[in-house]
């Protein structure tokens, strides 16, 4: 069985064994430390449009696999920290 390479998530690739998605998940979402999330319902209303312009930088080759797995990552997160509504911020 051939192990993966790594995941390429920044300018330099390391020596370090290969990132899992819920690194990427929690990397992701230290990087949103401060920046309020959009309401579950904002964020719903939103996802056609998002997944659309990953689709066609994954189409036109502007995206490497690592820098997918990093967008899909953000997308999970924000699915996973979105406020419910009883949470709703204003």
């Amino acid at each position: 069985m051939e192990i993966p390479p790594p995941y390429h998530v920044g300018p330099t690739d390391s020596a370090e064994p290969p990132l899992t998605t819920e690194d990427l998940v929690a990397h992701a979402h230290a990087q949103r430390q401060g920046i309020p999330y959009e309401t579950g319902e904002q964020w719903l209303e939103r996802l056609p449009e998002r997944l659309r312009a990953l689709a066609d930088l994954i189409l036109g080759g502007k995206m490497q696999g690592g820098d997918v797995a990093y967008a899909v990552a953000a997308l999970i997160d924000r699915i996973e920290s979105a406020p419910t509504d009883a949470r709703r911020m204003h």
